[in-house]
């Protein structure tokens, strides 16, 4: 800017910090987030072998008796994830999901779904497929729901890392 007279300016950064670690907590609103194999199996870890298809569960609750309207779900993926098809339902080998919620909008990134929801206290469970694609070590952002307008309303919760294994290959190559 040139000239005489004031500037005005706001600035907000956010993210996951660089030693992974958040403050989980629930504020009128809870999330929770695990991983399951294709079977329906709840893998208890977050180790897993490159090619792997893993559905993620990510469960939205009020702790309120009333409906609390206008919420986002956020679940950052970690690096060697790729969203596989965020549409569950239509995945025949994945029948064992019985109780997938719709949201009423979803958003598709790179690095992170969305799901746009109004929270209840019965628990909303929404479903998606990713694929370990890259080996390494990688950092898990949480699970978060925010009310969209009010800050106040909010859920934190599952950061840590991710480990991503190559998975071996047991075929032996043939000479031409």
């Amino acid at each position: 800017a040139k000239g005489k007279g004031k500037i005005y300016y706001w600035w907000q950064s956010e993210g996951v910090s660089k030693d992974g670690k958040v403050k989980e907590e629930d504020k009128f609103l809870r999330v929770r987030r695990s991983f399951y194999d294709r079977y329906g199996r709840m893998l208890s870890g977050t180790s897993f072998k490159q090619n792997d298809l893993v559905v993620v569960k990510v469960s939205l609750q009020s702790s309120y008796s009333s409906v609390i309207e206008n919420v986002v779900v956020t679940d950052l993926l970690p690096a060697g994830f790729e969203i596989e098809n965020p549409r569950i339902k239509e995945v025949q080998v994945m029948q064992w999901v019985k109780d997938a919620s719709t949201p009423q909008y979803m958003d598709i990134r790179d690095d992170r779904i969305f799901f746009f929801a109004n929270a209840q206290s019965k628990a909303q469970n929404f479903y998606y497929v990713v694929r370990a694609v890259t080996p390494g070590n990688f950092k898990l952002g949480p699970a978060s729901v925010n009310a969209m307008y009010n800050g106040d309303y909010h859920s934190y919760h599952g950061g840590g890392d991710v480990r991503i294994t190559t998975k071996r290959n047991n075929a032996v190559a043939s000479n031409p």
